[in-house]
């Protein structure tokens, strides 16, 4: 049996991507709430970075660079970001810190025991 092409419109497309969209924002906010997100991979697993780059009205590149380094993103956009995820700006900041410590001590030469 042929496939046949569905027609479907922008409007249609585009309702379809932000109820994805919404979803997914939901699945990252219950993994905050419930502690089990411990990095920006785990996030980027969840939703592409360049949408999630895009709805934050940053670019591509600077949005990975800060995620590879959490401690450059600024106020503003950690609390766009908060904003989004529906979630405690605490969290997330919570979560920037302890991979700004980590980072840190595994720059000084420390041993660390995961």
């Amino acid at each position: 049996m042929a496939r046949t092409k569905q027609n479907i419109s922008n409007e249609q497309r585009k309702a379809d991507f932000e109820k994805e969209l919404k979803h997914k924002y939901s699945s990252i906010k219950t993994s905050f709430e419930a502690g089990k997100l411990e990095n920006f991979d785990q996030i980027d697993a969840i939703i592409r970075p360049s949408v999630l780059a895009k709805q934050l009205h940053m670019g591509y590149k600077s949005f990975k660079s800060k995620s590879e380094s959490p401690g450059d993103f600024s106020n503003n956009e950690l609390v766009r970001m908060a904003d989004l995820f529906d979630i405690d700006i605490n969290l997330l900041l919570k979560m920037v810190f302890k991979l700004m410590r980590f980072k840190n001590r595994f720059k000084a030469g420390d041993s660390i025991r995961l």
